[in-house]
Parts: C-alpha cells; structure tokens; sequence
C-alpha cells in the first residue's frame, strides 16, 4: 500500500479547520475544496441545496448576503476498465463555529487551546480523502471510477445529504468518513429518529382565589410524564424529551405547556410502538384532568442496520485488512448522512476517521487515525477493483 505523507496530511487537515464552516455557512470550504479536487483531476458540481434549503425553511432574512453553498460532487475517471464506481462521502460543515481556532500537534495528538471545538468532525474525513486522492495522482495507483460527495448543513439535520439529487450518483454503495472513534470501526447499524410536540391545553384560573376553577395543565405533563421511561428503553431503542415551556405567572393556574421530544430506535416497529405509549399517556392524563393535547410528529431520517453477510461491509471490512487494521462492526446510536444514503437505496456504511469529543472544545483526533483513515480509503478503493476482477461489485 502507498505510504501516507503525514506532514502533507496533518498541513491539510490544519489548513481545513482554520476554515470557518459552521452549518450554512459552508462557502469558504467549498471554494476551498473545489480547487483542491480540481488540481487532482476531479470534475466537480455543485447543486443548489444551500439555496433550497433557506427556501424550504423559510429563513430568506438577509439572502441577499449569503453566498449560497450547495453539495459538491467530484467525480474523476478510472484507470481500470470495468471496475464499478465507488462513492465516499463527507460534510464541510462544522456543528458549530471554530472561528480563531487555535489547533496543535503534540506527542501525535491534534487538540485546540480549549475554547473552540476543532473540526475534525468532519474535516478528518475529508482530510484522509484528499490525501487518498492525491496518492492515486501522484503514484499512479489502480483504481475504478471515484465519486466524492461534499455535503452541507449535515449537523443541522442531515438537509444537504436530503437535498442531494440522489440520481446525481453512479455508484451503488457508498462509505462515509464521518464516525467518531478509530478507522477500523465500520458502523453497520443506526437508528431512525422520529421528532415529536406536545400541546397541552388547561384553564387559566387565579392561583390564588379561584384555583379550583382552573385545570392546571403541569398536573397532566407531570402525570403522563410519570408513566412513561425515558432514556434508553432497550438496546436498541431510547425516547427523550427536552424541551418543556409554559405559563406565565405564578399566580396564573397553567393552561399551556408545550414539550418536545424525539424517539429512536433501529427497529422501526419499536419506534412506532413508542409513540404510541407517549399518545396514550398524555391522553389518559388529559382524560383525568380534563385538559386536551395535540400530539404531533416529525420524521427525521429512516434508520438501516446491515450485516457482514452485505457487500459494503465485506467491502470496508477488506479494505481494513489492507490497511492492516482488524475491523469490527458496530452500530450507533446518532443519524449520519448514511441514513439518507441507505434510505435512497444506495447501500452505505460510516466509517471512524478517529475524530474523539466530537462537538465540545475537547475534540481531538490523532495523526495516527488520520493516517490510517486515509489507508482505508486506499484499500477499500484496491478492494473494489479486485472483487469485480473475481466477478463481484459489479
């Protein structure tokens, strides 16, 4: 296997994180990233999800300043005849702002002075992929068709990955470089998430003349909330809620409160199965107090959960061995692009690029993990050619 430039590749990374990208504000990186997939011989496209997505959230204030910021696909031709394309994916987007980032490398590690969060998630998977790509370039290496997928606004809901023309694509399985822990981990399995409100309507009342002619809707909150578990229900399913609000003086008896929750689980039967229980607790605790609710529900992302029996995990697994790690499949418990990818049809598994305390200012990931993300890549696109030469990934 090709030997990684470290120094190339840790310079990258840093270049990377000290690029401002929080969520929709991805313009900077992808102008940086286009350049770069340019000069590696990549033809890049870029859509419109930035612009569709301020369009579908209805968040025009100020779009005659924004410079809209789309997916980017990058595709580059193969060496190899008949060898099928092969899609990896990453987001540019930061979950929130690392502006004045202050990054270093000691003893291996790449860490922050503590007041902003680093990047690495995702800019570690983006980093292992460039530098895969330009090894390819420079030492001729083997390889089919590539398909590089640069998603926006995915640490606010997975919205570029949702918005990405699916058709757009070639290839039938794809690797996202976008889990947190070391490269060897192959995320097989994550859940679907269903979002949820509340809204429970009582009769205000003076709390202190007249409290009894008042229905107090927190007693109803309070009962409902009461019957049911919270946190993790079973292995592979949990249910929170998280937001509560209501009220407006504490001589006013409640007559509103509104919570907001959301339900997971890789076994979408059980997802269902648990909005059920929530409506039937908020209505049997209504009936007694004799409030009314309105219960609403808002898909996020459908979950998947495949095996090592699926090409795409034989695949990442192959590609592991090539970069001589021992690989093990694993499932998450949090959404990545690879639920929409999976639930476009395009089979995908997440891939660890080594980023640790992803979303706090303790963020690290290591240029080992860096190296050996960029590895896998490499051996996963040399496992690609080699299978459809004994007759599969085709």
């Amino acid at each position: 296997m090709a030997e990684v430039n470290e120094k190339r590749l840790v310079d990258r990374f840093l270049k990377m994180v000290s690029i401002d990208s929080p969520s929709s504000q991805e313009r900077e990186m992808a102008d940086f990233l286009k350049n770069e997939l340019q000069t590696l011989g990549f033809e890049v496209e870029e859509d419109d999800a930035g612009r569709d997505l301020l369009q579908m959230t209805g968040d025009m204030q100020g779009a005659k300043t924004i410079r809209f910021t789309g997916n980017l696909i990058a595709r580059k031709k193969g060496s190899l005849s008949d060898v099928p394309p092969v899609m990896f994916a990453a987001h540019m987007d930061t979950v929130v702002s690392n502006k004045g980032v202050q990054a270093t490398v000691q003893d291996g590690v790449i860490r922050t002075d503590g007041r902003t969060i680093l990047g690495a998630d995702d800019k570690a998977g983006i980093a292992a992929l460039l530098e895969a790509a330009q090894l390819m370039e420079e030492q001729k290496l083997p390889h089919g068709p590539l398909e590089f997928v640069f998603t926006i606004a995915e640490e606010s809901g997975l919205n570029g990955a949702r918005l990405l023309d699916k058709q757009k694509l070639s290839a039938k399985f794809g690797f996202v470089m976008d889990s947190g822990g070391p490269p060897h981990v192959v995320i097989g399995a994550s859940p679907g998430e269903v979002d949820f409100s509340v809204k429970l309507y009582g009769k205000a009342a003076h709390a202190g003349v007249n409290p009894e002619d008042g229905i107090n809707v927190l007693s109803a909150a309070g009962l409902a909330l009461s019957n049911l578990t919270l946190g993790r229900i079973d292995e592979e399913t949990t249910c929170n809620i998280g937001i509560i609000k209501g009220g407006e003086r504490t001589n006013i008896v409640c007559d509103y409160v509104e919570l907001w929750g959301e339900v997971r689980s890789r076994n979408k039967d059980k997802l269902t199965w648990q909005l059920a229980k929530i409506q039937t607790a908020f209505a049997t605790a209504c009936e007694k107090f004799g409030a009314r609710f309105e219960m609403e529900e808002q898909p996020i992302y459908d979950g998947f959960q495949l095996t090592e029996g699926d090409e795409v995990v034989q695949i990442a697994f192959e590609g592991a061995k090539k970069a001589g790690m021992t690989p093990q499949l694993a499932a998450r418990g949090g959404g990545s692009d690879t639920n929409i990818f999976n639930a476009a049809g395009i089979p995908s598994v997440n891939l660890g690029v080594g980023a640790a305390n992803d979303h706090t200012n303790e963020e690290t990931v290591t240029v080992q993990d860096l190296r050996l993300a960029t590895q896998l890549v490499l051996g996963i696109v040399q496992t690609v050619a080699e299978r459809t030469g004994a007759g599969v990934a085709r």
